[in-house]
């Protein structure tokens, strides 16, 4: 055999067993031909201080969202250390390790704040005003995701 007739006969064997292997009818193809399921279907993810915020940016524009985390899980906070913080130009959304941080961390910001489960909403009404109905219904929100 020479060589080109020896390259024609593996390129031809390697065509004959990958339409072989496309061809199979075992499950292990049918599950590789099943498209990776979405957020939605695989149910209810963890909730996290980022989705929070999208989740509210659904009902009203939440603009210049950014992770200012590192203000709030320093050493000097202990174990009322913030897990994540994104903050917001109309609110800022607080998660916390526990449910007692999270009541701890609303009961210092006062009339600004609210606790829903391990989250801390925390108001800018000095700076970005909601009308109280935008408030109420990004509250009302909150608590079905979260309460």
């Amino acid at each position: 055999m020479t060589h080109r007739t020896r390259m024609i006969a593996v390129t031809a064997a390697v065509g004959l067993l990958a339409l072989v292997g496309c061809s199979s009818d075992s499950d292990d193809s049918k599950a590789a031909e099943t498209p990776p399921a979405t957020e939605e279907q695989q149910g209810d993810a963890p909730l996290t201080a980022e989705t929070v915020v999208d989740e509210l940016s659904e009902l009203y524009p939440l603009p210049n969202a950014r992770d200012n985390s590192g203000s709030c899980n320093g050493a000097d906070f202990g174990d009322d250390a913030c897990v994540q913080l994104i903050t917001t130009d109309a609110v800022s959304v607080y998660q916390l390790e526990t449910v007692e941080s999270a009541k701890k961390w609303a009961d210092t910001h006062g009339d600004d704040a609210e606790q829903h489960g391990v989250f801390m909403l925390r108001w800018w009404p000095d700076e970005y005003p909601l009308d109280a109905d935008a408030q109420a219904e990004l509250s009302e929100r909150m608590a079905t995701l979260v309460d």
